[in-house]
């Protein structure tokens, strides 16, 4: 005897629910995070010579506070998710986390990262491959993604990467440019050379 699947009798309920976002700890993340970049324009609006130790230590505790109160909030729900916070919310968090001085919180962190954004939770490639290069140099290691650079001498210098010759198919596969692009980028965002295509 043949099952037959007859449609149209029984209403077709979907099998779950859209979770509302949290508004609260959206508000609370999106406030760290304006905390956390109003200190950073104010030293960039001195100028990077002119930076004193105040400002450092400002940004330091606020660094610090930030932490803190991430640790808190990541007690409570493991991470955030575009479900629980938005996309906002989520970006907030994760600039909290690359900006921590806490090497190991954020090393913890970096497996919970890579799983949200495997299940779509919000988090970019590009975010995972900034936490896991500044992790790896922390530690004394080579970065893998070429995401992180320093500014010596009025030149952009990007940190030593392993396997070097593979670095743009490793950032391709996190949607990344191709390090000379990305090169470039830093180059025209700190004034060091001007790229007109940049613009198109």
């Amino acid at each position: 005897m043949r099952c037959l699947i007859i449609f149209g009798l029984f209403p077709l309920f979907p099998l779950f629910t859209f979770a509302q976002v949290n508004t609260a700890l959206q508000e609370t993340l999106i406030k760290m995070e304006n905390k956390d970049q109003h200190i950073r324009n104010e030293m960039i609006s001195v100028g990077w010579q002119n930076i004193t130790k105040e400002l450092v230590a400002k940004q330091t505790e606020i660094d610090e506070t930030n932490t803190a109160k991430l640790k808190t909030i990541i007690k409570k729900h493991s991470w955030v998710t575009r479900e629980l916070v938005g996309v906002e919310g989520v970006n907030a968090a994760f600039l909290i986390l690359q900006h921590s001085t806490d090497i190991a919180f954020k090393e913890r962190m970096l497996p919970i990262l890579k799983q949200s954004y495997l299940q779509d939770g919000g988090i970019t490639g590009q975010q995972v491959a900034l936490l896991t290069d500044r992790v790896l140099i922390a530690k004394g290691k080579k970065q893998i993604y070429g995401t992180q650079a320093d500014l010596s001498k009025g030149q952009i210098v990007i940190s030593p990467i392993e396997d070097e010759a593979n670095v743009d198919k490793r950032r391709a596969e996190m949607e990344l440019p191709a390090l000379a692009y990305y090169k470039k980028v830093l180059e025209k965002a700190y004034g060091i050379k001007d790229y007109p295509e940049l613009e198109h």
